[in-house]
């Protein structure tokens, strides 16, 4: 595989939300619903400018949603490379298997990665097994969905099982100011070359709004240009499995280094350069040509991929057990669910936690292979305004904090790429999980205090 070196963001739609934070709410405790009569808003004069409090907010929370606890999957230092994705994919004892970004060398962190996956689990399982045999698939997200279709479509009974209360898994789509907000994924990545999600996208009748990583108002070049020799460095390790990123970099990074480390890294990969193994730029991401947005929704596709299938939302699973003849899995209240097959499909935080039990115990390579990836974290935050008072022609908006390098550092601008006045704000890695547990409140004004600052 050739090394491909980290676009702009190329990945950071991929995943984010928490039930308990993924409401529309407005602003300055009204308790008014997103629709419904709206407070007086009050303005603060920055720089001559009269900057508008939001009129409504959406946040997510990945790392304390217990059905996801992360983001999406990275590459850890560990003698595994790349192949740590492969061990995760691989079945055990011909009943078990597993699917999901985490175990795509396709294309991992993506919806493209989960769904090649969860057909690839498919295949595996219709080569060795005769028709009409029973399937248990965990997770209704693209790998589980994707999975459970290929199955079905062959005549197999299977059975889909959701610890959520909705389909999609680490793809959701709510409304902000009348257009779709992602809480999940975002973009579809690389959509062109045979991307799976886009032949969904075609099948379903679905728009792609052509997304320009290079529009970036705010951005410091100097920064950008002061971590460029550090990163042609990697090219000479000798080890880029075992080590990292940040290995390579200074042990006291100026405050615009970890600027740029943070533009270049870990919003892209969800983590930080002292936790990526160089190797992690090297993975695919399975397709070609660039990035589209989905101005009718993610969720579209979700209700493609679904079709008629049935799945069984509420249903927790807490054990798997398997053997030479079948799997049985253990929801929640003690349920029991027999069947010739298990696809596990959940993501690489709840495989790290242990929030499943499998009887008997994963083999060491499949633990290692666990092991050897991270859980990274990268979470959003929708602001709508009344007005726009930000740049309408960039697609980006970049802000460097010389206190806090890499603190709301990243906005999408939803005027140009929807017609609307809002904002999309990122943060990733550490800043992530240090905001994960703030409140509402606490979240909000501190992204208003990073936009004022940023255009007074």
């Amino acid at each position: 595989m050739t090394e491909r070196q980290p676009a702009k963001m190329s990945r950071r739609g991929f995943l984010t939300v928490t039930g308990a934070t993924g409401a529309v709410v407005a602003v300055a405790g009204c308790g008014a619903s997103q629709g419904q009569s709206r407070p007086a808003r009050t303005r603060t004069r920055v720089g001559g400018r009269r900057i508008p409090d939001p009129v409504s907010f959406l946040r997510t929370s990945w790392s304390t949603d217990p059905f996801a606890l992360c983001s999406y999957s990275y590459l850890a230092p560990s003698p595994l490379g790349l192949d740590a994705r492969t061990r995760l994919a691989a079945s055990v004892g011909g009943r078990l298997h597993f699917a999901g970004e985490a175990a795509s060398s396709l294309a991992p962190a993506t919806t493209a990665g989960a769904l090649d996956s969860g057909r690839r689990a498919a295949r595996a399982i219709l080569t060795s097994t005769r028709a009409e045999q029973t399937i248990t698939v965990i997770g209704a997200g693209f790998a589980g969905l994707g999975c459970a279709r290929a199955l079905v479509e062959a005549g197999m009974r299977v059975s889909v099982l959701e610890g959520r209360d909705r389909v999609g898994g680490r793809v959701w789509t709510e409304q902000i100011a009348g257009v779709p907000a992602e809480m999940g994924a975002s973009w579809i990545h690389s959509w062109q070359g045979g991307n799976p999600v886009t032949e969904l996208l075609r099948q379903s009748g679905g728009r792609a709004l052509p997304f320009d990583y290079d529009s970036v108002s705010g951005e410091d070049e100097a920064a950008l240009a002061e971590l460029k020799p550090y990163s042609e460095k990697l090219d000479e390790v000798d080890d880029p499995d075992t080590t990292t990123i940040g290995d390579v970099l200074p042990a006291a990074p100026s405050a615009a280094l970890r600027w740029a480390a943070n533009e270049t890294y870990t919003q892209e990969y969800a983590a930080e350069p002292g936790q990526l193994a160089i190797t992690a730029l090297q993975e695919g991401t399975g397709g070609s040509g660039g990035d589209v947005l989905l101005p009718d929704g993610y969720d579209s596709l979700v209700e493609h991929l679904q079709g008629d299938l049935t799945v069984r939302t509420g249903a927790t699973v807490t054990a798997v057990s398997h053997d030479t003849r079948q799997t049985v899995v253990t929801l929640k209240g003690g349920e029991k669910i027999a069947a010739d097959h298990c696809v596990v499909t959940v993501p690489i935080g709840v495989l790290k936690a242990g929030r499943i039990a499998f009887n008997p115990a994963l083999p060491e390579e499949k633990q290692e292979a666990i092991n050897a990836l991270g859980a990274g974290l990268l979470d959003k935050l929708w602001l709508e305004f009344d007005e726009v008072f930000w740049d309408r022609d960039a697609s980006n908006l970049a802000w460097f904090d010389h206190d806090d390098p890499g603190l709301w550092a990243y906005w999408v601008n939803g005027r140009k790429a929807f017609g609307k006045p809002v904002l999309l704000g990122f943060n990733a890695g550490a800043y992530a999980h240090r905001l994960a547990h703030h409140t509402d409140e606490q979240i909000v004004a501190g992204a208003m205090d990073a936009l004022r600052r940023m255009h007074s």
